[in-house]
């Protein structure tokens, strides 16, 4: 089978030396029929490339990359098409070809790289029919290959918005995430403001009502009520009544006795009621300054909260501002990226055949002003027996299964078809010597958006806890699960210390 791939390689380029109708008819006709046979099965490539999209879409139930399982679904599907399109008879081929990171999944670079590989067999075939002579059918193909292309860039468009997409919820999140931990901060400052707020009032009162029980002491003490003094009348009349009674003058002691008994009464009342005034007063004076006191307390409390809530609209000001600050640097990269790769899928196949015909062009007229004769031509894009035979380090293929795998690694490997970086990043594939040139615009600015999007907090239900705090010191296993709270809890409580932060919001307003 060596051998025979040998002599097509030859009758291919012995055609690209002399182009008349001699040099075609010396090619074997199973030669010819097999390149007219791959011609058809390539004609339909652009509405099988749909199915196999549609395949792949259908099968995505997770909007994610495609997992081992779910290529093998699609590859079940397709299963006709990429026998005749790629020659691949099992799906772990398939899988193993596509996945080049292997990590499993077929990402959107890689998915994209299936419909790029089938292209690129397409032009190689349309070379063929070309060098053949059959013009027709490689207009056809030709046709087929740029419908192909527009499809391309649109699947390649579809998962790129679905990524974008993916990009602004996360972004939206991560304004959520910093608006929740707003509400946190400012719910305990709040909370700790209140337990301050409570235990100053009562330090306070407990103060006050020691000053208050001190006031009382001092007033039941008996120097208080010497205080407030009988009237000087009284000791006046009480002398003349002793005077009068040593002088024997008993009618008018009798007259002072009962003046003075009258006189002593309401002296009496009038001096209790004296001291019941004092002592009111100045429990009315202590009870007046506490309350003056209390009030000074609450007004600075107050000042306190509006200062706190001033601060808070504040900051609840600036952190608007921040979460919207790099939605138009997303939005534009995003769409410079995609404009970029629309362009690039509409017009670089396009300007690399350009290139492939001036290349052969050159060559033609360059032959025909030789007077010897010219060395044969070697060309990128022949038969898959030349990419084969061509290649020193090849393995010599056994079967039309290993070839077709072998031709499709070749592909792959010369990185020939467009590359859209979509998931890859930028300068991935480059080699480890390459330069880059300040005159030409390198990637997409992409990282910036991973760089702005790499503060997104996990789900506390994601993290895996460390192994430490499972168990105690004495290797006994600990209960986490009861200490913590659900999602619906968890969510429970953001929206309180939202409701919370919005009424301190609006207060400020009024």
């Amino acid at each position: 089978m060596y051998q025979t791939e040998t002599k097509s390689s030859l009758y291919a380029s012995k055609l690209i030396q002399q182009t008349n109708y001699s040099a075609l008819s010396s090619l074997p006709k199973t030669y010819i029929r097999q390149v007219q046979a791959e011609g058809e099965i390539f004609m339909a490539a652009p509405q099988k490339c749909a199915n196999i999209w549609k395949e792949f879409r259908r099968n995505d139930f997770t909007q994610v990359q495609i997992p081992y399982k779910t290529a093998l679904q699609v590859f079940d599907a397709c299963k006709e098409d990429f026998q005749r399109m790629l020659k691949i008879s099992n799906g772990k081929d398939f899988f193993d070809l596509f996945d080049q990171d292997n990590d499993g999944y077929l990402n959107e670079d890689e998915q994209i790289l299936v419909f790029s590989i089938i292209k690129e067999k397409m032009q190689q075939v349309a070379n063929l029919l070309l060098q053949i002579q059959q013009y027709v059918p490689f207009k056809q193909l030709m046709k087929a290959i740029r419908i192909l292309e527009q499809n391309i860039c649109e699947y390649q468009d579809v998962l790129r918005q679905k990524i974008y997409k993916s990009e602004v919820l996360t972004y939206k999140e991560i304004g959520l995430e910093k608006l929740d931990d707003f509400y946190e901060k400012y719910y305990n400052y709040f909370q700790q403001f209140e337990n301050q707020k409570r235990i100053r009032i009562q330090t306070q009162i407990q103060k006050q009502q020691e000053e208050m029980g001190q006031l009382e002491d001092k007033l039941s003490k008996n120097t208080e009520f010497l205080k407030v003094k009988p009237k000087r009348k009284l000791k006046d009349l009480q002398t003349q009544e002793k005077l009068v009674s040593l002088d024997e003058r008993v009618e008018e002691a009798m007259d002072f006795r009962r003046e003075l008994k009258n006189m002593e009464k309401t002296e009496q009342e009038r001096v209790a009621q004296e001291q019941e005034k004092r002592i009111e007063s100045q429990k009315d004076e202590l009870q007046r300054k506490h309350q003056k006191q209390m009030e000074q307390l609450k007004a600075k409390l107050i000042e306190q909260e509006h200062k706190l809530i001033i601060q808070l609209k504040k900051e609840y000001n600036v952190l608007l501002k921040q979460i919207g600050l790099h939605s138009n640097e997303i939005d534009r990269i995003q769409s410079f990226a995609t404009q970029s790769a629309i362009r690039k899928g509409e017009k670089e196949g396009e300007l690399k055949r350009m290139k492939e015909r001036a290349r052969i062009q050159n060559f033609i007229i360059g032959d025909t002003k030789r007077t010897m004769t010219p060395k044969p031509l070697q060309q990128n894009t022949s038969t898959y027996e030349d990419t084969v035979s061509q290649s020193p380090r090849s393995p010599q293929v056994v079967s039309k299964h290993d070839r077709a795998v072998h031709d499709i690694k070749v592909l792959i490997h010369k990185q020939n078809y467009t590359q859209f970086y979509i998931k890859k990043k930028y300068g991935a594939d480059l080699p480890v010597n390459y330069k880059p040139e300040p005159y030409k615009v390198q990637g997409d600015n992409h990282e910036r958006i991973e760089k702005i999007l790499s503060v997104k907090k996990k789900n506390p239900h994601d993290i895996l806890p460390s192994l430490t705090e499972l168990y105690d010191q004495n290797l006994k296993e600990q209960d986490k699960g009861s200490t913590q709270k659900s999602e619906s809890e968890l969510i429970q409580e953001r929206l309180k210390k939202k409701q919370f932060i919005q009424e301190k919001l609006e207060e400020s307003t009024h």
